[in-house]
């Protein structure tokens, strides 16, 4: 397991569009910490180290958050990107404990290489994403969806993914999550299919 990254944050006294806007002036972005707890702090990062940090971490990795020499376990749990440029415009994070319970989003990613792709399939992911149940520990993160075995016509269901103990994927009804479709078939079509 890799080793945890520390993140620092200062806080701020000041809130509304004005004084958020010009902190994104500042090279700065707002940011509020929510924790399971219900603690909650309103605080600001600064805008480069904060788009480094979230390439390295991403939203299913544990980092230290640090808060005027207080440490917080971490996830990041929304971005809300500026409509205009490639900039995030306002952070959450969650503060976490070990042990409790939590649902998160965690991509989805395929490994291998498909014999019925090489016969002129294709691999349809029907999901980027999957809502998983589990504590900070037992984040998993990404589900691995291995396709070697996977021929035309073969499916992967969602009640199939095992992520072991600790963590399960939440569905209401059994859907197709990854699909060797034939030939290069309607992706609407395969849709349809999945939500049987």
């Amino acid at each position: 397991m890799s080793e945890k990254v520390t993140f620092k944050a200062d806080v701020r006294t000041k809130t509304g569009k004005s004084a958020n806007r010009q902190l994104r002036n500042q090279g700065m972005v707002p940011v509020v910490f929510y924790s399971q707890e219900g603690e909650n702090m309103i605080l600001s990062v600064n805008e480069n180290d904060f788009v480094k940090m979230y390439r390295k971490v991403g939203t299913t990795r544990l980092f230290s958050l640090e808060v005027e020499g207080k440490t917080y376990d971490s996830l990041i749990w929304k971005v809300q990107m500026d409509p205009v440029r490639p900039r995030p415009n306002h952070v959450d994070f969650l503060g976490v404990s070990a042990d409790r319970p939590l649902k998160i989003d965690v991509p989805v990613v395929t490994e291998g290489t498909a014999p019925g792709v090489k016969l002129g399939g294709r691999i349809a992911i029907y999901r980027d994403k999957l809502t998983v149940a589990c504590t900070a520990a037992t984040i998993p993160a990404e589900i691995v969806v291995n396709i070697d075995g996977m021929n035309v016509g073969d499916t992967v269901f969602v009640n199939e993914i095992d992520l072991g103990e600790g963590a399960a994927v939440q569905f209401d009804n059994n859907f197709a999550l990854v699909r060797c479709a034939a030939g290069r078939g309607s992706s609407k079509a395969d849709e349809a299919e999945a939500e049987e």
